[in-house]
C-alpha cells in the first residue's frame, strides 16, 4: 500500500521551487530554521528558504512549508 506523507517534504538545495507569495520561481539555496537566522527574516513557517532566479540574479527568503514544485521536481 503506497501512502503519501501528511507533512510537506523539506526542500533542499538545488531544487526548483515556486514560491507563492512571491509569484517567483528559482533554485533553493538552502534551508534553515528561523532560530539559526541573525536577521528579520518575516517568514512564518518553521523553515526559511533561500532562493535564486534560476538563470541568476537577487537571492530571496520565503517559507519552506508554502513553496510548490514543478513536476518532476520533488523528491529529488
Amino acid at each position: 500500500m503506497n501512502q503519501q506523507s501528511s507533512q510537506p517534504q523539506r526542500p533542499v538545495p538545488g531544487q526548483l521551487a515556486y514560491d507563492p507569495a512571491s509569484d517567483r520561481t528559482g533554485v533553493v539555496q538552502a534551508v534553515h530554521s528561523p532560530d539559526e537566522l541573525l536577521f528579520d527574516h518575516q517568514a512564518t513557517g518553521y523553515r526559511v528558504a533561500f532562493l535564486r532566479p534560476e538563470r541568476g540574479g537577487v537571492e530571496w527568503t520565503a517559507d519552506a512549508a508554502t513553496l510548490r514544485f514543478p513536476s518532476g521536481e520533488r523528491g529529488r
